[in-house]
């Protein structure tokens, strides 16, 4: 049982290799500094950016350590705002987090690009937003794993620096991957295995399949991350460095059987800080995570609840309220148009999150509208792409230009065999210190996620527009009318409607279902020397959207000229005051 259970954990980790609106109201140019610098850098790097940036700009950039990683390492979260007539902490607000996964510095650079533009632009438009809204921007959440990508040999990665013993064998590291080919990557290794489940591809032999039984297929081959077995049990690499992956450490859907995931969630101080981060801004109306999903091209499905046999289903909310889809779609609408108009692929395969992921938190427990974004994705595969196809087969050797079929790792193949080729492996005979051959190759791991970075220029621009139209869209309350209506002996009739003004809900369903976040509230405040003659002072609604209103009247009693004060409110979509003057104009 033991033995299986490293295999599947071995699998699990091999796996992660392989794995509202109109038109855009901001049009985004890269920051130069970027643009320049054609880099990805590394969270110290970034660090120093976000300094510079923060002295430079302290009127509408605030910078705040929130945390440190297993590692030690500092957590930033910047806050985006200027002077408004609503304090900062008030306002709708939207928040960006960056690679919880920590191998998608893709994420990084995407929300480093996005706090510099809100920084540094001297747009009209960027100044009453941030008048308006508050963007909150934490670009580099799992900062240990975020470095992996610059070490050697380059190993993909997603744990924090912690210790862990992943295979539950009373040691910790003792058998970690290792460079064979001497390459400076750490990529994969196919062993034959008469119970193998892999077959090389016919149609690409750089390229590792599952067996299709149903065709006949019987795997030859077993896949596993490039390595020796360091410690004699007859697995490979299934306890390397690292400890717990951030990004399975939240409580939503969190896998209790997974060592990976840690022992209980929010045990890696990376989860922890971010969330404290989060729970203290109940002003968060939105929230959008740069990782390897792609809720906008492939709907969120939630995840599966573990039951125990004989015991009683958990209540816990799991799968994505309808409404909050509906919402999701006409995202997906606007989003997709605009990759097409900047000649990105809107057709291409969006994964899922995992169980216990940041996204699954923000939305099911959090309780705000959430989707997670890739930025970029190898472009899937057209008929009309005959120069992508041609290229794919003169680099298998293959004179017949066939249409591929539509399959993720297959398009990721193509788009390297034309723009980074030196990420393709190829696959090279080697003898293990124990006498077994094994062959080692592949892709380099990272390639899946991290593109060169001259390819990450359009992607950015058109999601840095598309955030900064969702945040002008957040909902924000409105008092549609307020009057006041004389009953004679100083006693005054007080009636209000309140509505919303934007693109979005005032809660998100399963906010409304949980009951988690505080309710839109109309109420009555009453001035000097007035006197109250109705009980409630207050109206409340779980949730509004723009068909919607909420209303309320009031009895006071008071002298003329005396004032009252009517509040709309709630904590995500703002608040508005109206001073209101019994037996006045109030216009």
């Amino acid at each position: 049982m033991q033995s299986n259970t490293r295999t599947r954990r071995t699998k699990l980790r091999l796996a992660i290799g392989t794995l509202v609106g109109a038109t855009n109201f901001y049009l985004i140019a890269i920051n130069p500094s970027n643009a320049a610098e054609q880099s990805y850098r590394t969270a110290e790097q970034i660090e120093s950016r976000l300094q510079t940036l923060a002295k430079q700009y302290p009127q509408r950039l605030q910078l705040q350590n929130i945390g440190k990683s297993a590692g030690g390492k500092p957590i930033y979260l910047a806050t985006l705002q200027r002077q408004g007539q609503v304090k900062s902490e008030h306002r709708p607000a939207l928040f960006v987090g960056a690679n919880i996964a920590g191998y998608h510095n893709a994420g990084s650079e995407a929300a480093l690009n996005l706090i510099e533009t809100l920084a540094t632009s001297t747009d009209q438009k960027i100044d009453a937003l941030l008048s308006k809204r508050t963007v909150y921007i934490t670009p580099v959440l799992n900062p240990d794993a975020h470095n992996g990508y610059f070490q050697s040999p380059r190993q993909l990665r997603a744990y924090n620096d912690g210790k862990l013993d992943h295979d539950l064998d009373g040691l910790i590291a003792e058998d970690g991957a290792d460079d064979l080919n001497g390459d400076g990557i750490i990529s994969t290794m196919r062993i034959k295995d008469a119970s193998g489940d892999m077959i090389i591809d016919s149609k690409d032999p750089r390229r590792m399949v599952k067996a299709d039984t149903n065709k006949g297929e019987r795997g030859v081959y077993r896949v596993v991350i490039e390595g020796k077995d360091d410690d004699h049990d007859g697995l490979y690499n299934e306890d390397g460095v690292g400890g717990i992956m951030p990004d399975r450490n939240f409580a939503a859907g969190f896998a209790v059987a997974d060592s990976d995931a840690g022992r209980w969630p929010s045990q890696a101080p990376e989860s922890k800080a971010i969330m404290d981060a989060l729970l203290a801004r109940p002003n968060i109306a939105m929230a959008v995570v740069f990782g390897p999903a792609n809720q906008l091209l492939a709907p969120p499905t939630g995840f599966d609840r573990i039951t125990p046999p004989g015991a009683t289903p958990a209540a816990e909310a799991n799968k994505p309220e309808n409404d909050d889809l509906k919402v999701l779609a006409s995202l997906g609408e606007s989003y997709k148009k605009s990759l097409e108009q900047a000649g990105l692929d809107n057709k291409r395969s969006g994964r899922q999150t995992g169980k216990g992921s940041f996204a699954n938190w923000l939305y099911f427990h959090y309780g705000v509208q959430t989707l997670e974004l890739d930025i970029w994705g190898a472009p899937s595969q057209k008929s009309s792409q005959a120069n992508v196809n041609a290229n794919l087969a003169n680099a298998v050797g293959n004179s017949n230009d066939k249409k591929l079929a539509p399959d993720a790792e297959r398009d990721l193949f193509a788009y390297l065999s034309e723009h980074n080729p030196n990420a393709i492996i190829p696959w090279k005979k080697i003898k293990l210190p124990d006498g077994l051959e094994v062959e080692v190759g592949g892709i380099d791991p990272y390639a899946e996620f991290i593109p060169p970075y001259k390819d990450l220029e359009v992607p950015i621009r058109v999601h840095t527009e598309q955030i900064l139209s969702w945040t002008e869209k957040l909902a924000e309350l409105e008092l549609l009318e307020s009057k006041v209506i004389a009953k004679g002996n100083d006693v005054w009739q007080i009636n209000a409607v309140g509505g919303i003004q934007g693109g979005f809900p005032s809660h998100t369903k399963i906010a409304s279902k949980m009951r988690n976040k505080l309710p839109v509230r109309l109420e009555m405040r009453l001035g000097k020397g007035v006197e109250s003659l109705t009980l409630n002072r207050a109206a409340t609604a779980e949730r509004l959207d723009s068909s919607m209103t909420i209303k309320n009247e009031w009895l006071v009693k008071g002298s003329k000229g005396s004032t009252v004060e009517i509040a709309l409110w709630n904590r995500q979509s703002g608040r508005v005051v109206r001073t209101i003057t019994l037996g006045g104009s109030n216009e």
